[in-house]
C-alpha cells in the first residue's frame, strides 16, 4: 500500500499539481485520505525521498524536491567518515591488543 501512496503522489508531483518545493500532505492527512496506518504514511514519504522526489525536513515534514537542487552526491558524509576513522582506530587498537596477548601466551604455549 505504501507504494501505491508514493505512486500517487508522485503523479501529483510530475503533473505539477504539487510544485516543486510545496510541502508534501502530513502524515496525519496521508493517514485519513488513505484510511492507512501511520508507518505505512511515513514509508510512502521515504519511498519518494529515495525515488529523488522529496526531501525531508526534520522539524516540518516532506516537501517536493525542486529539480535545481543537487542530487546527493556519492561522497560519504562527514559523519560517516568520522565513523568509519574510530572503526580504524578500534582495530588497530584490538590488533595490537591481540599482538600483546599473543606474546603473554607464548611461553606458556611452548612450554
Amino acid at each position: 500500500m505504501n507504494e501505491q501512496i508514493a505512486d500517487a503522489l508522485q503523479k501529483d508531483i510530475e503533473s505539477g499539481k504539487l510544485k516543486a518545493g510545496a510541502k508534501l500532505p502530513a502524515v496525519r492527512s496521508i493517514v485519513d485520505d488513505f484510511d492507512v496506518a501511520p508507518g505505512t504514511a511515513t514509508k510512502a514519504l521515504k519511498l519518494l525521498v529515495q525515488r529523488g522526489l522529496a526531501r525531508p525536513d526534520s522539524t516540518r515534514g516532506y516537501f517536493v524536491k525542486s529539480q535545481t537542487e543537487e542530487p546527493e552526491s556519492g561522497a560519504p558524509s562527514p559523519e560517516f567518515v568520522a565513523i568509519m576513522q574510530e572503526i580504524e582506530g578500534i582495530r588497530a587498537h584490538l590488533a595490537r591488543l591481540d599482538e600483546r596477548l599473543n606474546q603473554l601466551e607464548g611461553p606458556q604455549g611452548s612450554a
